[in-house]
């Protein structure tokens, strides 16, 4: 058992870290949501990650993602693959760099027990739950995250496995994003995986 193992056992009974250790998550996304899900998802035990993205960290990305000024102009999943390698050196984390379309997403979704969206168009958006909602996976969602001082205004919407998270009003279209309110909202999607993991059978 490692360190990290050892220290997850003072926040977790055997049933859960075993669920934790054995579930595959896929996050699609890597930017203000899913960069910060995935830290909070490691450090929460999840082990078996697959996170994808086709962009490259950008200094216009450091107001809310979680990367750091020295990865500017590196390819976001493996940016974000070596920050969580450093929180857990025993985690398993698959890396790639692409982009989600109906060529490659029935393949990905069904390898995976949970899938988080994390992306910014809407088209993608609903070809992940549709993909999802085909092969009976469980997926949690966003739904406005954008502006600041109204974080009171997110909820969660729960369906048969599907969580959707946000304030379902503002857009990145009307208003930008800030490190609070995406943070708030990739935490509740992070605690709605833990959630969903827990009721694994």
């Amino acid at each position: 058992m490692s360190l990290f193992d050892m220290m997850l056992k003072n926040y977790f009974d055997e049933k859960m870290l075993e669920k934790l250790s054995k579930v595959k998550v896929l996050i699609i996304g890597c930017g203000g949501l899913g960069s910060n899900i995935a830290v909070m998802l490691v450090r929460s035990g999840i082990k078996n990650l697959t996170i994808v993205d086709f962009d490259r960290v950008d200094i216009l990305n450091l107001n809310r993602q979680n990367f750091f000024f020295y990865q500017a102009g590196q390819e976001k999943v493996s940016a974000l693959k070596d920050i969580l390698e450093k929180i857990n050196p025993y985690v398993t984390v698959k890396a790639l760099n692409m982009k989600i379309d109906e060529s490659n997403i029935d393949h990905l979704i069904l390898q995976h027990d949970i899938i988080v969206e994390a992306v910014d168009g809407e088209q993608t958006k609903m070809l992940i739950f549709k993909k999802a909602f085909e092969h009976g996976k469980k997926v949690v969602m966003a739904s406005g995250i954008a502006g600041f001082g109204d974080c009171e205004n997110i909820k969660i919407k729960r369906g048969k496995n599907f969580s959707v998270v946000g304030d379902f009003v503002t857009s990145i279209k009307d208003k930008k994003p800030f490190a609070p309110k995406v943070m708030a909202v990739a935490a509740m999607q992070a605690d709605e995986v833990l959630r969903m993991v827990s009721e694994l059978e």
